[in-house]
């Protein structure tokens, strides 16, 4: 979703035209669409002639805002998480952008919806660290027996080569 907003075209100052909503739309629906429509085209106004800074604007204020997230995702017929596209390393900044823009509301309702995420990669990196532990241990223990293993056979080459050279020299007397 932000990516899509950040892609569309932030450019168009007036849209009003009917047939951009779908068929099958019930008729208030239509009515939202075009009010959604009213809201981009006013950042787009407001941030002539700079397209970069409409585009961060409508991030801000439709992305990072939970009402207006949840009607837009409502309208597209869309369940998912924005804050889950933000890579756990830029989450701190986004966070931080959602409660300057919008308020200590804004920033609890954001966090909500991403502790666990959060909470289930630290617990990744940990679960990776221990698989990890384990198969080095794992490899510790092969590569022991394999050595004895070596050993053995070096050991049994030894014998053989000792009872070969004894045979060889009684057949020689």
């Amino acid at each position: 979703c932000i990516k899509a907003t950040l892609q569309s075209n932030h450019t168009l100052r007036y849209l009003n035209d009917k047939r951009i909503i779908p068929d099958g739309y019930p008729f208030n629906v239509e009515e939202e669409f075009q009010k959604q429509i009213n809201f981009a085209t006013k950042i787009n106004r407001n941030h002539d002639p700079n397209p970069d800074a409409a585009g961060r604007e409508k991030v801000i204020q439709t992305q990072l805002q939970s009402v207006r997230r949840s009607e837009l995702a409502d309208l597209q017929g869309v369940d998912h998480s924005v804050f889950s596209e933000i890579d756990a390393l830029q989450l701190p900044e986004v966070l931080a952008l959602v409660g300057r823009s919008h308020g200590q509301g804004e920033l609890y309702v954001a966090l909500k919806s991403v502790v666990m995420g959060l909470f289930s990669s630290v617990n990744m990196i940990e679960c990776i660290q221990q698989e990890r532990d384990f198969h080095a241990a794992k490899v510790e223990e092969l590569d022991a027996k394999l050595a004895t293993m070596k050993e053995a056979a070096v050991a049994v080459r030894n014998q053989v080569d000792m009872v070969f050279q004894s045979n060889k020299r009684r057949c020689q007397t």
